[in-house]
């Protein structure tokens, strides 16, 4: 499956200027870091900070005096997850102050890039990018820290690993930001991400005595270099 999605996509990044007006073809390199959270985890917020580096590629769909348009597809390593604020619950005389749960993801999103009122060849301006994406888990890793109280009035603290979610080893996401190129080269982009399907299996939450679903969300602040 995997495969097959990567070869439909390659083909309609290649092969689409043939069906576009001209034959322009663009590419170039991005970095910059992740502020991710996960719904229904309890834990408000995005603290988990990480980074998103890779390549991306596009084609030429529309150029005129009114608009342009462009198709990209990206290949990111992109750092997901959450991450709790120090002293954030109290499980009985368990205090659990800290949790993290660091994923890694291969991301291809593939985006619909716009502006109006564009210069015939000039890439500088505003514009706005939106589609979908596609993550592929490459690992995942939990720890929490408990100190436990006794009633002797003695402390301990602990360590726990683990996997603690069920995750999907795919994700399908819906991804859109605006991106300001300066100087036809040089981008700097703001974009959100959330989970369009759960990311793992549902968990029953039995104070609650409901069916929870976890998604990623995730706002990206990035820097990019095209060719």
């Amino acid at each position: 499956m995997l495969k097959r999605f990567i070869v439909i996509l390659l083909w309609i990044l290649f092969y689409a200027p043939g069906f576009a007006q001209g034959t322009y073809f663009g590419g170039g390199l991005s970095v910059g870091n992740t502020f991710t959270g996960m719904s229904a985890d309890n834990i408000p917020g995005y603290w988990k900070t990480g980074i998103t580096a890779g390549l991306f590629g596009n084609v030429k769909l529309v150029d005129n005096y009114n608009v342009r348009m462009l198709l990209q597809m990206d290949m990111n390593f992109t750092m997901k997850g959450t991450r709790s604020k120090p002293n954030f619950g109290v499980e009985g005389l368990a205090h659990r102050d800290k949790h993290s749960t660091s994923l890694g993801y291969i991301e291809i999103p593939l985006l619909l890039r716009f502006r109006f009122n564009s210069i015939k060849t000039d890439n500088d301006g505003v514009w706005l990018d939106f589609g979908p994406s596609i993550g592929f888990l490459l690992y995942q890793r939990t720890v929490q820290r408990y100190h436990i109280s006794a009633p002797t009035g003695t402390s301990s603290w602990g360590d726990v690993w683990d996997d603690f979610y069920d995750l999907n080893r795919f994700e399908l996401s819906f991804l859109a930001g605006i991106t300001y190129v300066f100087k036809r080269h040089h981008g700097i982009s703001f974009r959100y991400s959330h989970s369009i399907l759960p990311i793992g299996a549902p968990e029953y939450e039995v104070t609650i005595g409901v069916l929870k679903k976890y998604y990623n969300s995730a706002v990206y602040f990035m820097y990019s270099f095209q060719f």
